[in-house]
């Protein structure tokens, strides 16, 4: 098995405004530094000197609360955190065997990072797995597929936060599915940990906990849960403020002039960023409550940064391209706070490269890199423009015509002086004809040329199955079912850089 690590920056993969966060100069430095350089980890761990020790003591009694009988690996990571560590934070909803195949993508680069940063900074850095536990977005969370087989859990009186589901029905419907579905050893043994803490879970959040422990066993990886008394309790402050429309305000500011620099406004912001969870439900504040116990207030999307932020000694956020986009909208927010908004970092992706795959790049002399920073049309282009020289073809074509248009024109105003508009009208006309003449030899050509544009569609739709990129269709057990074991300590070992991208596995098979 060998690896290609191709950055962000040399790919077509991450969004306009995540190239314009990566590359810098921008507006967007006005908001959030670069990520991609050690100075800058080196400049954030100075900004997080000042974070509370009373906020430390609280985070790690919540720690210990929420994973009792630690491992070795996670009792270090404790260790280092009550001593002074920093870390490294991810998030995710808390999807059916982890969605699709970037849950874990996180998870593993936000390892990966923590350890290259402990080993620059010469100082501990821990890697933190924050649970999306209070979303209520059950549609999102209840499906993941094996190949062509999909699962989604049935459940159709969920409501309110998904961490509080109970979890046995879903492991019912989930065990009769996966008799279904072919299995090789490696996909067994990664999903059946997983059927297991559905069915010992009380709810899915603390199924979830189990089963990424467990994968993520020796790692280091610390599972916080935000729904949390203590620590809801210590980011009171944070509920008051936004109840009285404080962060709201600086919020829509900071959206507004993202929006003027010509940038989407990724989440839209609310006059109270807040839900109540009063009553077992997930409700919007339309207006304040003072009166709301502070455990049943929820952060929504704009607002959870915030809460994180407020508990955590972050170095750094790795996050999707969609999620680091709102964080974009939090920079006026941050400086309110009073605690510094953490590096984003752009979260690195997987892809497998197969064998027909590299049969295809291959025999259109094409690398991996060139494959995901092309569109199919453009490749299809540049290979057909290679192959026939459809330009060149068309200007010799194109020229007697035009020509002979320019001859007749002349002629015809100088015997008819008045019809000059009519002539050069027709002259317009024959330009958008031969125009059209060109793409329908386009199209000829790409008929006379169907096996290399059949490799091309092949080769596009490995990296992009039905349009999108492969790792938001796949799942883990898609990539461990590939390869025939989990990859799980190489991918951290290979991930362990500052230049975030997608690494490319290419099987030996």
């Amino acid at each position: 098995m060998t690896y290609q690590f191709v950055p962000h920056t040399e790919s077509g993969v991450p969004s306009k405004v995540m190239k314009d966060l990566i590359a810098g100069g921008t507006f967007l430095e006005s908001i959030a530094n670069s990520p991609y350089d050690w100075k800058a980890f080196a400049a954030q761990a100075q900004k997080q000197q000042d974070y509370s020790q009373e906020t430390r003591r609280i985070v790690i009694q919540a720690l210990e609360r929420q994973n009792p009988e630690p491992s070795s690996s996670e009792q270090a990571s404790l260790d280092a955190f009550r001593n002074g560590a920093l870390t490294i934070t991810t998030g995710h909803q808390l999807m059916v065997c982890g969605g699709t195949l970037f849950f874990e993508a996180k998870l593993l680069g936000a390892v990966a990072l923590a350890q290259a940063a402990s080993k620059e900074l010469a100082k501990a850095v821990v890697p933190i797995f924050w649970m999306a536990s209070e979303d209520h977005d059950f549609e999102e969370i209840a499906s993941f597929r094996i190949g062509d087989y999909q699962f989604t859990w049935k459940q159709p009186d969920a409501k309110g936060p998904v961490g509080y589901l109970p979890t046995q029905d879903l492991a019912d419907q989930l065990s009769s599915w996966l008799e279904q579905v072919p299995l090789n050893d490696a996909q067994k043994k990664l999903v059946q940990p997983r059927l297991k803490a559905y069915r010992e879970g009380k709810n899915l959040a603390e199924a979830t906990r189990q089963w990424v422990r467990e994968w993520a066993e020796g790692l280091g990886l610390l599972v916080l849960d935000g729904q949390d008394m203590a620590l809801k309790g210590q980011a009171a402050p944070l509920w008051t403020a936004e109840m009285d429309g404080q962060y709201s305000k600086l919020i829509q500011a900071q959206t507004d002039a993202l929006v003027a620099k010509g940038y989407k406004a990724q989440v839209f912001p609310r006059e109270i960023n807040l839900f109540d969870l009063r009553d077992g439900d997930r409700q919007r504040f339309e207006q304040p409550d003072a009166e709301c116990p502070y455990f049943y207030v929820s952060p929504n999307a704009l607002m959870r940064p915030l809460y994180q932020e407020w508990l955590l000694p972050n170095l750094a956020y790795v996050g999707g391209g969609g999620e680091l986009a709102y964080w974009l909208q939090l920079g006026s927010a941050f400086e309110n706070l009073g605690r510094p908004m953490p590096l984003l970092y752009l979260r690195n992706s997987l892809l497998i490269q197969g064998h027909r795959l590299s049969k295809d790049l291959q025999k259109l002399d094409l690398s991996i890199t060139e494959l995901l920073s092309s569109s199919g049309e453009s490749l299809k282009r540049q290979f057909l423009g290679k192959n026939t020289v459809l330009q060149a073809e068309g200007e010799a074509l194109q020229a007697p015509l035009m020509e002979a248009i320019e001859h007749w024109n002349s002629a015809l105003i100088e015997s008819y002086p008045e019809l000059k508009q009519h002539a050069e009208a027709l002259k317009v006309k024959m330009e958008k004809l031969a125009q059209r003449t060109a793409a329908t030899r386009y199209r000829t050509q790409k008929r006379r040329h169907e096996e290399l544009m059949e490799r091309i569609d092949r080769a596009v739709e490995a990296v992009y199955p039905n349009g999108t990129f492969w790792e938001r269709r796949a799942s883990y057990a898609d990539l461990v079912g590939i390869l025939g074991l989990d990859p799980r300590d190489t991918i951290v070992e290979k991930m362990s850089t500052i230049k975030a991208g997608t690494l490319v596995i290419k099987p030996d098979f």
